[in-house]
């Protein structure tokens, strides 16, 4: 691997913004994939790895997707954080539309629940080992005029799960947070099309949804590991770099 700029590793609770990092062309063919097959509130995202129309083979995919576009933008972290091997999670490369939904309407579709209650995207398996996510948008402006993600500012260390699918832990889950960091910070980074967002994988997020937004928002997203962490995730196909 060629040298890297050194960046301080992600903590947990800290994000980082890159601007105009997805190349036109590539948002645009994700524009086209999205409008395809994303046509309704009910549409579960697509795995990138299993679209034959971004090529024949997975790595092909993840090329023609952008994927190693941004994951050139976020060497440096990358490389802080997981060292020189990364392995991008094939199950956790996802093309997804979020619709500007209350968090009860979400909830009525069930599977597109969790987006609106705060959860982390490690697991119970992969705990606290270095987890990096990696966020762009397909519209401008989200966070604002389209949904974004809040980020919860708050340094846990430890793997919790998720918060507030039944609608009723939200609260209690909040008020723990306060009462052990001393107050409740949240972010709402605000996107445009092409920005990378990038954060850890214990850092609790939630989808920033609300009904007065004027559209949908298309994001793809990725999650980065170290290579001897695979075995805490389903098989591939992944993408080992390094």
């Amino acid at each position: 691997m060629p040298h890297i700029a050194q960046h301080p590793p992600l903590k947990t609770g800290e994000h980082q913004v890159l601007r105009a990092v997805l190349p036109l062309a590539k948002r645009q063919r994700l524009q086209a994939l999205a409008d395809q097959q994303l046509q309704d509130r009910s549409s579960r995202p697509l795995y990138i790895a299993q679209q034959e129309a971004l090529g024949h083979t997975p790595i092909q995919r993840y090329r023609a997707a952008g994927v190693h576009a941004l994951l050139a933008a976020a060497a440096p972290w990358l490389h802080a954080y997981l060292g020189e091997q990364w392995l991008v999670l094939g199950g956790k490369v996802l093309l997804r539309r979020t619709w500007p939904l209350s968090e009860e309407e979400a909830r009525g579709l069930g599977h597109n629940a969790s987006n609106l209650v705060w959860h982390q995207d490690s697991n119970a398996s992969h705990g606290a080992r270095p987890m990096v996510v990696l966020m762009t948008c397909l519209q401008d402006g989200s966070g604002s005029t389209v949904p974004g993600l809040s980020l919860l500012e708050a340094p846990v260390s430890e793997f919790f799960g998720m918060f507030g699918y039944e609608g009723n832990r939200v609260p209690a889950f909040e008020r723990q947070i306060a009462e052990r960091f001393g107050e409740l910070r949240m972010v709402t980074p605000v996107l445009n099309a092409g920005d990378l967002l990038l954060f850890d994988g214990l850092t609790f997020h939630c989808t920033a949804s609300n009904g007065t937004m004027t559209g949908h928002r298309d994001a793809l997203l990725i999650r980065v590991v170290r290579p001897e962490d695979a075995m805490h995730f389903p098989p591939g196909p992944h993408l080992q770099l390094g």
